[in-house]
């Protein structure tokens, strides 16, 4: 399979290319191509490819549609992905690895009344792919004007009395 990556969508072939480049004004010189990748996993919003590049979703054909990350993972992805977080501290790369989060673990939480901010720490416990387990940690901010997730390898340095 090949794919195609204009400033806002992505394409199977060159025509579809063509087309989506001209909607959002992508000159063809500047249209990302790809051979021999194949679609492992898409959701409506977003696609994960062979390579272990995620894309938009947005321009594929609606009956292409595999499915073979675990449920968590592609929860997990599109918590990021939906969120102000340009990419995960832990990179798409281990999200797409994991198979199931075994346990959820809330570390803090915190609401700050004047400006609406709200804020969430949880340690996830979780099997990759490879059978190893691991930890997470997941981070959520959100206030009236955004929405940001992350998730990291290392939980950094919390003071205590922070912690519930």
């Amino acid at each position: 399979m090949e794919r195609y990556i204009t400033g806002r969508y992505v394409a199977i072939d060159w025509t579809d290319a063509v087309r989506l480049a001209q909607l959002d004004n992508t000159a063809l010189e500047e249209i990302r191509h790809r051979q021999n990748v194949e679609l492992l996993h898409r959701t409506d919003w977003w696609a994960w490819w062979s390579d272990e590049r995620l894309t938009t979703a947005i321009g594929l054909p609606d009956d292409l549609r595999p499915d073979q990350l675990s449920a968590d993972a592609e929860s997990l992805i599109s918590e990021v992905w939906e969120s102000l977080q340009i990419r995960p501290q832990c990179g798409w790369t281990m999200l797409a690895n994991v198979t199931r989060i075994s346990e959820r673990e809330l570390l803090q939480t915190s609401i700050a009344v004047s400006d609406s901010l709200s804020s969430q720490w949880e340690k996830l416990t979780v099997l990759f792919r490879d059978g190893e387990m691991g930890v997470l940690y997941k981070h959520h901010r959100q206030n009236e004007a955004e929405y940001k997730c992350n998730i990291l390898y290392e939980l950094p340095q919390l003071q205590e009395s922070h912690l519930i």
